[in-house]
């Protein structure tokens, strides 16, 4: 199936977890789904098979913290972004070889500060009552990157 897929299985790809969310073009709906469990940065894979064959979404799509257009990094500076990139990248091939299905990268620059942001003001105003724990800040950051997806043109993506 080509780009313009009506459901996409999200990640939030993470060296320790990775937040799945569920995006539907119509109605245009982005819903955190779960946090997956990685162990030494190797995502549990029969899990994320299970979640593909359950929700049969048109693509799947993953966040990749992509470095700013023409911002270089110092040999001296924090790789700390490079590497994510790298990470997001290497799990976005492994997701395509291993499911032999579209996989779309999506700038998610921000989407865990974006994620935190809206669990710390659900918990201010009454919404949430728990603490937000770390899990839930991946899910969210996923469905932020499900909302940056449905936010492009259908044939682009």
């Amino acid at each position: 199936m080509n780009g313009a897929a009506a459901s996409a299985l999200v990640f939030d790809h993470g060296g320790r977890r990775i937040g799945v969310a569920l995006a539907s073009r119509s109605p245009r709906l982005a819903s955190p789904l779960m946090t997956i469990a990685a162990r030494n940065g190797v995502p549990d894979w029969p899990e994320i098979e299970k979640l593909i064959r359950e929700w049969s979404p048109g693509c799947l799509v993953v966040g990749v913290p992509y470095n700013e257009p023409g911002r270089r990094m110092s040999s001296g500076g924090n790789s700390e972004s490079t590497d994510s990139e790298s990470a997001a990248e290497r799990f976005a091939a492994e997701l395509e070889s291993r499911c032999q299905m579209p996989v779309i990268r999506v700038d998610e620059r921000l989407s865990s500060a974006e994620a935190e942001y809206r669990l710390r003001d659900q918990r201010r105003s009454g919404i949430r009552q728990r603490k937000v724990r770390s899990g839930d800040v991946d899910a969210i950051a996923a469905c932020v990157i499900a909302e940056t997806w449905l936010d492009q043109p259908a044939a682009t993506n």
